[in-house]
């Protein structure tokens, strides 16, 4: 199995950016080297001699941020920029209680990732050195966005929209739609359980409300020792300016598990969206025509550098019907959306608003006003 655990930092400790009495503390800003523009979006990441990871922010608007050292001592910063080479300083000695400010530039060349032309053959296992470059490569892209998300949707609320509904294999909406809104806040939106507990009892399993429960991989799970240990890495030849990363189980599973594609941008190496199906999920062939239950999750960029997962879809065959005579699937599919997002401890809070019906083409709420 491919692993990217020796490349990165090892994480002892992520610890909050709320004020702690006593903390040393290093803030300042991060611009680009030769123009001095301020750089949002960039991972900071607070690092020991030893080169463990224990504390990480995200750079705001402005490219300020704050990291809060657990203890007295030396210190490394380290910054990583997606689409850019790291870049690490220090060491800075942190005496107690004590607040440093230290000016960060970054590198203003980007990298270049990878063209391809064929998918890897090989699966993803047993890479020979020039393959596993270029899958260490994607994953270290990949890796920074997922980064990202991890630590701003902690930071943040939102306010999503998630529509249940029936469709034809084509997307073609059937019958009626049920939309609720919902406020989340300090987490994402798209919630599934541990990497441990996936890894232990499937993606898809028995809901206690009614039928099955599928889960999708989120950043966290991604970023698992436990996900990344358990499946094979290669690269995948994209269209319209994008290159893959595709994942799957190292070897058969014995509960369901997921295989997929994480697309980046080859411009800007941005993660744009995962893409992902189920293995060993008992197929519906006899439903008729039709792919099988997958996934979509499609990443963006907040106005202030944070990266967020914005919107996401589940779909999963459940019935069939008849289409000139030949039988085709009808799914069940859930989407969602977040609609606004806030920084927690504003002042102002996201709309509510009541669970929604949703004829085509007019809506019908309800709930009284």
């Amino acid at each position: 199995v491919v692993s990217f655990r020796r490349f990165a930092p090892t994480l002892v400790l992520v610890l909050s950016l709320a004020g702690t009495l006593n903390a040393q503390t290093v803030r300042g800003r991060v611009t680009e080297q030769g123009t001095e523009s301020a750089i949002s979006g960039a991972l900071l990441l607070l690092l020991s001699p030893e080169g463990e990871e224990v504390a990480s922010g995200v750079s705001g608007e402005s490219g300020a941020w704050v990291l809060r050292a657990p203890a007295p001592g030396e210190w490394f910063v380290r910054v990583e920029r997606i689409g850019f080479a790291a870049s690490r300083q220090g060491p800075f000695r942190l005496a107690a209680g004590a607040e440093l400010t230290v000016p960060l530039e970054v590198s203003s060349a980007p990298l270049e990732l990878p063209a391809l032309t064929v998918e890897s053959e090989s699966g993803g296992c047993g890479l020979d050195p020039e393959e596993g470059e270029v899958v260490w490569r994607l994953w270290d892209e990949a890796r920074k966005a997922l980064r990202v998300a991890e630590i701003t949707e902690g930071s943040i609320a939102f306010l999503t929209e998630t529509t249940e509904r029936h469709v034809d294999p084509w997307g073609t909406p059937i019958g009626s739609e049920h939309t609720e809104f919902v406020t989340t806040a300090g987490r994402s939106p798209f919630r599934v359980p541990p990497a441990a507990d996936l890894q232990a009892r499937g993606y898809v399993r028995d809901s206690t409300a009614s039928g099955l429960a599928y889960y999708g991989p989120d950043a966290p799970v991604l970023l698992s020792d436990t996900f990344q240990e358990s499946h094979c890495f290669h690269a995948v030849a994209g269209d319209d300016g994008r290159v893959g990363l595709g994942f799957e189980p190292a070897a058969a599973p014995i509960r369901v598990d997921v295989r997929g594609v994480l697309w980046l941008d080859a411009a800007s190496s941005e993660l744009r969206s995962i893409e992902f199906g189920y293995v060993g999920l008992r197929q519906r062939d006899e439903l008729g025509i039709g792919p099988e239950a997958s996934g979509t999750m499609t990443y963006d960029r907040l106005p202030d550098g944070g990266w967020i997962l914005a919107r996401w879809t589940i779909r999963v065959p459940i019935d069939s019907r008849l289409y000139g005579g030949r039988s085709y699937k009808l799914y069940q599919e859930t989407t969602g959306r977040v609609t606004s997002t806030r920084r927690i401890g504003e002042k102002e809070k996201p709309e509510r608003r009541a669970p929604s019906v949703y004829e085509h083409g007019a809506r019908r709420d309800t709930t009284s006003p």
